[in-house]
Formats: C-alpha cells, sequence, structure tokens
C-alpha cells in the first residue's frame, strides 16, 4: 500500500504540565522518499513475475503509512491543542482522489472499446468497490474477480478504512491522560490480538488469500508504524520520564535502534527475494511473517528518520530514488494494468525482463504525467482551511482535542538529547504515504 501528510510540520513546543524538551522543525525528508521507492519498484517486479516476495512491499507501506500519520496527528494536537478531523480527511481526499479518480475514468474507454461484456460487467463491479474502498473486502470474498484494472487498489482500501478509523480512536484516546500514557500497550496489544485471530482463522481452514486481502488480519502492519511514532514521539518528548538520565537513556535506545537499519533493510530485500507464494494454504508468512517484516520495515524507517548511520541516509536520499518515491502513488496506479498488458503481450515474444524494462519506463512516464499534471496542481490549489495549522479553532468547528489542551508555542530550539530527528516525523514527500499492493 499503494498515505496527503504535510511535506514540512511547524516545530513543537513544551507542554505545559509534562516537563518537554524542545524539538526543530520538521521537514521534507527524502530517505523516506527512497524506502517508498523501494517498496513500489518491488511490487512493480512482483507483478512481472522477477520477484517472488515482492507483495510484502506493501508491508514496508503500511508501516510507514502508520508512522507517519500518527506522528504528524500527535504533532498537531501538541502544537495546536486539538487535532481537526476535517481538515485530516480533506487533505487525504485532495492528495489520494485527483489521481484516483482519473485513473478509474481512463480505464472506462478501453473496457467499452477492447472488452466483452462479461469483462465490462467485472470493471463496473471492481469499479465501485474500489471508488467506495471496500476492495479489499471484496476481494478476500472473491480473490479472482480482481480484474485486470483493479487488483491492485485492495490496499488503497486498507488505507483509507485506516485513515478513517485511527484518527478517531487517537482522539479519544488523547482526551484521556491515563489512556494517552498507556497508548504504546493498547498498540501491542492490538497487534497481539491481530496474530492471534490469524492463527484462529487458519486454525478453521481460512485461505492464505483470505488472511492477506482481509482488512482484519492485515491492519497490524499500519499498527507497527502507529507503536513506532508512538515510541518516537514520546522519547524524543520526554514522556517516558520527567528524569533527564531516563531521557537520555531512552534517546540513546532510539538511537541504537536506527543504527541496525541498513541489517534491517537487507533482511526485507532477502525476504523479497525468496518470499513463498501467495496462493494455496497459509505459509508462514501468515503465522508471523508478516508481523516481523513489519518489525523488520519499523526499523528500517527508523535509521532513515534519524538520518543515521549517515551512508544508509546519504543512500536512500539519492535523487532518483527520491524522485520515484515522490511519484510512487502515481506509480503505484498505472503500474498494474501496464503490467498486465506486458505480461500478456510482451513476455511472451521478448522475454520477462526486457518487457519488465519497457513497462517500467511507460508506467514511469504516465505517473509524471499524473504527478505533475494532476497531483501537485490540486495540492497547490487546496484550499487555505484543509492546512488549519497555527490557527485557532472556529466557533462550532469540528475539532476535537484534550480538553485541557491549549495551543502551543512554536520554538525552533533544537532537543537536548537529539538534535537531528523531531518530535513529528520528517515526511516523505507529499502529505502520506500511497499505499501499495500485490
Amino acid at each position: 500500500m499503494l498515505e496527503n501528510l504535510t511535506a514540512a510540520t511547524r516545530s513543537e513546543s513544551a507542554r505545559p504540565v509534562e516537563s518537554t524538551p524542545r524539538t526543530p522543525s520538521g521537514g521534507h525528508n527524502p530517505a523516506l522518499d527512497g524506502l517508498r521507492a523501494l517498496a513500489v519498484l518491488t511490487v512493480f517486479f512482483h507483478h512481472m513475475g522477477l520477484v517472488p516476495g515482492g507483495y510484502l512491499g506493501v508491508d514496508l507501506f503500511l508501516v510507514l503509512s502508520g508512522f507517519l500519520i500518527t506522528g504528524l496527528l500527535l504533532a498537531e494536537r501538541d502544537r495546536e491543542g486539538w487535532i481537526s478531523l476535517r481538515a485530516f480527511w480533506a487533505r487525504r481526499a485532495f492528495r489520494l482522489l485527483p489521481a484516483f479518480y482519473i485513473f478509474v475514468a481512463a480505464g472506462i474507454p478501453l473496457v467499452l472499446l477492447f472488452k466483452d461484456a462479461d469483462d465490462q460487467w467485472q470493471f463496473l463491479r471492481n469499479g465501485l468497490a474500489a471508488v467506495f474502498y471496500v476492495a479489499n473486502i471484496q476481494r478476500t470474498l472473491n480473490p479472482p474477480d480482481s480484474g485486470a484494472w483493479f487488483g491492485h487498489v485492495w490496499t488503497l482500501s486498507l488505507e483509507e478504512q485506516f485513515y478513517l478509523v485511527w484518527p478517531i480512536a487517537l482522539v479519544a484516546i488523547c482526551r484521556n491522560g491515563r489512556l494517552r500514557r498507556c497508548l504504546p500497550e493498547i498498540l501491542i496489544s492490538l497487534v497481539i490480538i491481530v496474530l492471534i485471530w490469524r492463527e484462529v482463522l487458519i486454525s478453521t481452514g481460512a485461505s492464505n488469500l483470505r488472511i492477506y486481502y482481509a482488512p482484519d488480519t492485515r491492519f497490524d502492519s499500519l499498527l507497527v508504524g502507529c507503536l513506532l511514532a508512538v515510541w518516537r514521539y514520546d522519547s524524543l518528548r520526554g514522556w517516558v520520564s520527567p528524569r533527564h538520565a531516563a531521557r537520555a537513556t531512552a534517546d540513546a535506545i532510539l538511537r541504537r535502534v536506527a543504527s541496525f537499519s541498513p541489517v534491517a533493510l537487507v533482511a526485507i530485500v532477502v525476504l523479497f527475494a525468496t518470499g513463498p507464494d501467495l496462493v494455496g494454504r497459509p505459509t508462514w508468512m501468515a503465522r508471523g511473517g508478516y508481523l516481523l517484516v513489519a518489525v523488520l520495515a519499523a526499523v528500517a524507517i527508523l535509521g532513515a528518520d534519524q538520518r543515521r548511520p549517515g551512508w544508509y541516509y546519504r543512500m536512500l536520499s539519492c535523487r532518483p530514488a527520491s524522485w520515484v518515491g515522490r511519484i510512487s502513488y502515481s506509480l503505484y496506479l498505472w503500474h498494474f494494468p501496464v503490467t498486465g498488458v506486458a505480461n500478456d503481450s510482451l513476455v511472451p515474444r521478448y522475454g520477462r525482463v526486457p518487457s519488465a524494462g519497457a513497462a517500467l519506463v511507460v508506467s514511469l512516464g504516465l505517473a509524471s504525467a499524473s504527478y505533475y499534471l494532476v497531483e501537485k496542481p490540486v495540492q497547490r490549489r487546496r484550499p487555505a482551511w484543509v492546512n488549519a495549522r497555527g490557527t485557532a479553532p472556529r466557533k462550532g468547528r469540528d475539532t476535537f482535542g484534550s480538553p485541557a489542551a491549549a495551543p502551543r508555542r512554536a520554538t525552533t530550539q533544537p532537543l537536548a538529547m537529539s538534535p537531528r530527528p523531531t518530535s513529528a516525523p520528517m515526511t516523505a514527500g507529499g502529505e502520506s504515504v500511497p499505499p501499495a499492493g500485490g
């Protein structure tokens, strides 16, 4: 999958109740774009039949989505004293819907001109499921009925369901100080529940595709990203303990874990290359493997966010990777029909590798057109209230937050124990991480 959150976040200030260190302002982190590029290209080559476990690029996207969404929502509450759900959902809509609707509309004349009646009805069914963001549920109930145009949009549905549910849950939790302090434990418990639920379904004979597509068995990757964001945020904001020594220890642990990011990324790449097939009985991936990939992805993301090791950050931040990451949402949208045509028409004539190269060029061209002609112009023209940062709440505004919360002062002073990272994750390109899927 296939996630929109701001390319730059304002700096946070100290809370009046907790003893909180100060943080620098956030900004664009090209290393996170690099991870997005890795995820979407892995999915692309999986659909070309070249990377067996490339469907695991979905998990990297999901963890990154949970991380960025949660971190920036917490930062908004800390900075402004509330979380505007209306503005949040509006940012999602302006970021994701225009390019998606154009993708859907582009398929209509092609299906009408070149497909028979059965394929046209299939396109209609899948199109409606995609537009209403229930494609993952539809594919869970009938995996073969995905079609050549919408076979990958199930991840967009999973992401949108997450965008709908999680901000409301986070607002409710943040309204209660005790629940907020227990948020890491709540997320860990939810991850364990999903893991146990998968085992229950497997014991009752559920198929591997049922485990892979259904929202109730795939939310743990998103939750791992949320957990990473909460842990990072609380560590850098001093919520771990009011004592300076404890804050220093928490920050040291954060940096220590980030130092293992290259190892985690190599392990993910190995799993990309060796992952088991999705068809048939549930594999070891369904029995904890998806959670393992999510944890490895979280470590890889933390290293990119903390910019350590330096060479790891520079590798992920290189211009080609950063550029592919920025257009990854549109690339994800358009690559699926392109790879379908390439597999059907080019591979039998020219072989798989040359066909993949040609399909990649076409996909990048379509994605570039979508990004520069649709995504960016829409983002530039969205109304000011959608950003809703640094302004006082208006009367009757549908905003939510802690009853005791109040707008915070902005500060640009560096965090005492961690000068580089910010309390809100540095964003990757646009406002969200685009979904990806297999």
